[in-house]
């Protein structure tokens, strides 16, 4: 309350000062800065009373912050000392436990049998060996494993490049023979696709196709047979044994395989109309019932 009652006396007189000065011309004599000494009538505007009880009120102020300042400084003392004696005290409980942990460790080193530091690093050595020898033997089957992986995946990478490379060889073959008329050309060319693919039934087919054309009708015959034992389910394959066996006379049989032909693919039935081969076939009607409506579109030989 007594800072408080100052801060506002201090305020009044600072404001009354302002007002003076500012309700005073700017040329009076009053903005002139007097250098006379100060009479003792004009030490201060405040009463004689109020000015000694303003002053035993700073004196009272002095005093307590004095206090205040001893009393902080004897906290902050024994803070001090209290930090240090128990930083003291932690020390010497450490070494006090390090002392019971050596001597703990030490009865039970002789518990155990281990009587010097030579026995101890003996055993400390052999359980590293067999540890080492342990991880290593771990570490050599892993690596077993993770070689037979990798010699595997290989093993299977190559096949399937090797595998790409021959699909790759027998489409050229196959653009080959296309842009190729003459059988034997052609011929010559699906016996390379057979080295690279065994007993491919397609290849087959039309190797048999090629020998028809060069008029070899019992060697498309046995390319036929041997294709449709492997095969049976190859439409082409029956297309072609027909064309042989019509040619070579055998009728029933082709219009067997043509019925066949035709029911393993419905595609095989427009070609067959301009045959050369199924020429003394038209005359029958078992050939009309199992073609069905002849179409405009007709082909010549089954797609490729």
């Amino acid at each position: 309350m007594i800072i408080v009652f100052l801060i506002g006396l201090l305020a009044s007189s600072s404001a009354f000062a302002q007002q003076q000065k500012e309700s005073a011309p700017l040329d009076s004599p009053s903005r002139v800065v007097d250098l006379r000494k100060i009479t003792a009538d004009e030490r201060s505007n405040l009463p004689p009373l109020m000015e000694r009880y303003l002053l035993d009120e700073i004196k009272s102020l002095r005093t307590d912050m004095q206090g205040m300042r001893t009393e902080l400084m004897r906290e902050v003392v024994n803070r001090q000392l209290e930090a240090i004696d128990k930083a003291i005290s932690y020390s010497s409980n450490t070494v006090t436990y390090f002392f019971y942990f050596v001597a703990a460790v030490g009865a039970l080193l002789t518990m155990l049998g281990w009587q010097s530091l030579r026995e101890l690093k003996s055993s400390v050595r052999s359980l590293a060996d067999t540890e080492l020898r342990r991880l290593s033997d771990e570490f050599e089957t892993r690596l077993s494993a993770l070689e037979e992986e990798l010699r595997q995946k290989s093993q299977v990478i190559n096949e399937n490049q090797r595998e790409i490379e021959r699909t790759q060889s027998l489409h050229a073959y196959w653009l080959q023979a296309n842009q190729v008329s003459n059988p034997r050309s052609k011929i010559e060319i699906y016996d390379r696709m057979l080295e690279m693919s065994p007993g491919d039934p397609e290849v087959m087919a039309y190797k048999a196709d090629a020998a028809l054309m060069l008029g070899e009708r019992d060697w498309a015959l046995s390319l036929c047979n041997r294709l449709l034992a492997e095969a049976p389910e190859s439409a082409n394959g029956h297309y072609q044994r027909a064309c042989a066996n019509a040619g070579l006379g055998f009728r029933e049989a082709a219009l067997a395989d043509l019925q066949r032909a035709v029911e393993l693919s419905d595609a095989m039935r427009q070609p067959a109309w301009s045959e050369e081969e199924f020429e003394n076939l038209r005359d029958m009607p078992e050939f009309s019932e199992i073609l069905g409506p002849r179409s405009e579109s007709d082909g010549h030989r089954p797609a490729e």
